[in-house]
């Protein structure tokens, strides 16, 4: 009787493995299986490389912009006017749209991205990349123009250091322009990560060797617009003669079209990855962009109505005959503008002038923009000031600069410097919902490429050309505003928002120069050399998987299974560990929209299960470590929870605050570089060096650590926490805590004005990469003594020379005074008697007394991020643990 049953259970179980088979081969051919290519986990960490890496608004362009859910649909409306229910007098404005029969709908369509056609960036090498040869000789590099045109120039300078086998010097910057800006590359640009991040591409130092000072330079003008062969031959033949070549200008020196793909790859990493802005701009830019957002969805008007560009444009077009006169001196006394005689109506009339402030209000309101739309201007000074900005005040009172957003102590550091403040209005650009330029300058063609490259954003070009011609007839009063001209602005500028198109070629019939200034700018649209599109497949069942990312089949071995209710013509998802598989149907069927048929329930839970057959039968499918959803969120969850448990214990014994810092600061100084040994290891927890003259007084705070561990461990699901990761991530607590206390001094001891500052103003975004080093191993002996100096009693050279070991230098040192000692104020002292750190200790003596205090806070965090990490391997997977499966063979069916 046993064996029978047995039998009978062995055959049920084969006939319920056949059937689930059955029907996954069903559910695999009427329906669309798509697995893409990027595990979800992973678009998080996408901004890291090609975003400006503050961002927290966007996100990843990845298939976002298509959605055809309802309810995705639904979350960004919510997302759009969320803002609004925080502001009564722009939800009664957009009551007073829905009523006028502007629905939600039209109104969500005006902030809307055109469809990115699923084109994503692709600038990684080609297998024949190589990495760079034997070096033949430097290159310097003198950039002209504004802020965007030294920046393309200095991506373009990156690629021809590469053609010719050079060493490229650091750019340096124009200084001579029509602004007089004294700005360094450092201070403009994160000089470090620009090196850094071409490793693989071109050597790159940040001064010409000293012994090669004295050698012969070949100065030399590079021709406008030119190909590999003109570099290859003429340029590289010039090291038999000379060690060092100067570049005197870097505009468009390199041609648009027609080069290998390697070399226009290049120039896309180097201009979306390597060069970002200095840390206290990109600090204060994240601030702009913040502040912006809590208006709701806003508008970056690039408002090009400036003294410098309407003198050499020669548009005078609603200017006063003094103004006009004025212009004109001034294009007539600078030398290098070679044209002096303009007629400015045929200028006007050919659209070559930027728009004018009241030109650009009909423009926003044909467009459909209501009147309570936040604006961002970026541009300098408005020529005319308030004379000139009544009409467009008057339609969109909610005019933003980052004047108006920032504080006078919070720009104070950018005063007398036009390329550092232009950064910030190219940050609060880039990320802004719409994007506008008034005038096809380097800032608005640099600025639309970037957007195109993060995923096709909404950006409007006016067809300034058409529009003279009706604005000019509303001016003779046979055009009114109203739906007439609404409906023409909006034809004509139907297929100008910023959608997927391959870069325009010369204009045909122009030769020579002209050929090559008729094309559209490689960095104004980076299609087709850095941004491909997914393969696409009409099949009835298809599987597309991107290249190089392992995709996790979890299926049904995870219990993170939903349905998602949606109607007929809609997708339906279903989200199984980390892939998202969508489920369409291959006919139309007249189901109901308020749920699945029994039908289309299996043949979504069929393709879940074939998917989970395929994954399990070979190497078809990679399991991938750490990039796990689940354990992502593990180890997030975790690490919140060990954030809480130490702020608590911190709290309750502020006094030990300058004890953690020290601690975590002298654990890491044991790292050797030339053995790669010691650092953050954890191993100052040995009593052998806890006792050591450095650590004298560390003991206390050792013992607090170990209390509060015992509490973590309690509640850990993933193991134990490491004395590694422990004391690092209480000297981050310690220092939100410094930083806080700072912040309720300024509000005159007021706590709940001290925390809203330090939320406003403070740095927390800057943590993120510091958040990522979590999985350090503990030492399991006491480092070396001798590695770490007994900072009280050291001498500044004596520091210098440490931090100097480690590729540290007097910025790091300056910035680091709270962790050398209980007395910040005495330590700085000291250092500011040596020449190389005086600078930078008076340079965060000045930062903290702003409300902000965000240079000091941004270049501390980078400098004890960069330190509490050396020479660790990160386990991605640490703090991690199993989830519960679900066995199939369980399952009722």
């Amino acid at each position: 009787m046993q064996r029978r049953r047995r039998r009978v259970v062995a055959v049920i179980r084969k006939m319920l493995t056949c059937a689930i088979c059955a029907i996954a081969m069903v559910a695999l051919v009427s329906v669309h299986v798509h697995l893409h290519v990027f595990p979800l986990s992973a678009v998080p960490d996408f901004p890291d490389r090609y975003r400006l890496p503050f961002t927290t608004q966007r996100s990843s362009y990845f298939g976002s912009n298509t959605s055809k859910s309802k309810a995705g649909r639904a979350s960004k409306l919510r997302r759009i006017t969320s803002p609004l229910r925080k502001r009564p007098f722009l939800l009664a404005r957009l009551g007073q749209l829905v009523g006028a029969g502007k629905t939600p709908d039209l109104i969500k369509q005006l902030w809307r991205h055109p469809s990115n056609r699923d084109y994503s960036p692709c600038v990684d090498p080609t297998p024949n990349y190589t990495s760079p040869g034997e070096s033949r000789g430097f290159l310097l590099v003198h950039t002209n123009g504004g802020l965007n045109q030294m920046r393309a120039g200095i991506c373009d300078m990156v690629a021809v250091a590469r053609i010719i086998n050079a060493t490229l010097v650091v750019p340096e910057l124009d200084k001579r322009s029509f602004w007089h800006d004294s700005s360094n590359f450092s201070d403009v640009f994160d000089e470090d990560h620009f090196i850094n991040a071409l490793a693989n591409d071109v050597k790159v130092v940040k001064k010409l060797p000293k012994h090669m000072a004295g050698a012969t330079k070949a100065v030399k003008y590079f021709r406008s617009w030119s190909g590999m062969d003109y570099y290859q031959d003429e340029i590289a033949s010039l090291w038999e003669q000379y060690q060092v070549i100067r570049a005197a200008k870097s505009d468009s020196r390199l041609a648009n079209n027609n080069l290998p793909v390697d070399i226009q790859k290049l120039r896309c990493r180097a201009c979306y990855g390597a060069l970002r802005f200095a840390p206290r701009i990109e600090a204060l830019g994240k601030l702009l962009v913040d502040r912006m957002r809590s208006y709701g969805p806003y508008i970056a008007l690039h408002l090009r109505y400036e003294k410098d560009m309407l003198a050499f444009s020669g548009c005078t077009h609603d200017l006063s005959p003094a103004e006009a006169d004025e212009l004109k001196t001034i294009r007539e006394e600078t030398a290098y503008w070679k044209v002096k005689e303009i007629d400015s109506r045929e200028q006007r009339s050919k659209g070559l002038c930027p728009l004018t402030p009241k030109e650009v209000a009909m423009f926003l309101t044909a467009l459909g923009y209501p009147s309570s739309t936040p604006i961002y201007i970026a541009a300098g000074n408005i020529y005319g000031g308030d004379s000139h900005m009544v009409e467009l005040r008057s339609r969109y009172p909610l005019l933003m600069t980052k004047e108006k957003l920032a504080s006078i102590e919070e720009l104070e550091p950018f005063a007398d410097h036009q390329s550092q403040k232009a950064a910030l209005d190219y940050i609060v650009s880039v990320e802004s919902d719409v994007f506008i330029p008034t005038y096809s300058g380097n800032m608005a063609m640099t600025v639309e490429g970037h957007r195109r490259f993060l995923g096709h954003r909404r950006t409007i070009s006016p067809d300034r050309k058409a529009l003279v011609r009706l604005f000019d007839k509303i001016e003779r009063g046979k055009l009114k505003e109203g739906r007439t001209l609404s409906n023409q602005i909006l034809e004509i500028h139907k297929k100008r928002q910023g959608s997927p198109r391959k870069r325009k070629g010369p204009i045909s019939g122009t030769k020579g120069s002209e050929r090559f200034r008729s094309e559209e700018a490689f960095y104004v649209n980076p299609l087709p050399d850095c941004l491909c599109q997914k393969p696409s497949t009409h099949a009835n069942s298809s599987l597309t998987i991107r290249d190089n990312i392992s995709i996790v089949a979890y299926f049904l071995s995870t219990t993170n299974i939903s349905f998602v209710k949606c109607s007929k013509k809609l997708a339906k998802f279903i989200w199984s560990g980390q892939v998202a598989i969508r489920c369409s149907k291959a006919e139309p069927d007249d189901t109901s929209d308020n749920g699945f048929r029994r039908r289309e329930v299996l043949q979504c839970f069929g393709a879940t299960v074939g998917m989970e057959l395929l994954a399990s039968s070979g190497s078809f499918v990679e399991v991938a470590s750490a990039a796990d959803l689940i354990q992502r969120r593990q180890r997030s969850e975790f690490q919140s929870s060990v954030k809480e448990t130490l702020s608590t214990a911190i709290e309750g014994k502020p006094e030990l605050v300058p004890s953690l810092l020290k601690l975590a600061l002298n654990d890491a100084m044991t790292y050797d570089k030339p053995t790669k040994t010691g650092g953050p290891n954890g191993s100052i927890r040995f009593s052998s060096e806890i006792s050591r003259p450095e650590n004298e007084g560390l003991s206390a705070v050792l013992s607090l650590l170990e209390e509060a561990k015992k509490e973590i461990d309690s509640y850990s699901k993933g193991g134990p926490i490491s004395f590694a990761d422990l004391i690092h991530f209480a000297a981050q607590s310690a220092l939100k805590a410094t930083f806080l206390a700072s912040a309720i001094r300024k509000c005159g001891g007021n706590e709940e004005k001290g925390r809203t500052l330090y939320r406003a103003y403070g740095s927390s975004g800057q943590w993120g990469l510091f958040d990522k080093q979590f999985g350090r191993a503990d030492a399991d002996t006491p480092d070396p003594e001798g590695r770490v100096p007994q900072w009280e009693k050291a001498s500044v050279q004596e520091m210098k020379d440490k931090f100097k070991a480690l590729g540290l230098g007097p910025r790091q040192l300056a910035v680091m005074s709270a962790f050398l000692g209980p007395d910040q104020a005495a330590t700085e002292a000291l250092l500011a008697t040596d020449p190389e750190v005086l600078p930078w200790v008076q340079k965060y003596q000045r930062s903290r007394e702003t409300v902000s205090q965000t240079d000091y806070e941004v270049d501390l965090i980078t400098t004890f991020t960069k330190i509490s990490s050396l020479g660790q391997q990160i386990n991605y997977e640490a703090y991690t643990y199993p989830v519960k499966k679900i066995e199939l063979s369980k399952l009722k069916l």
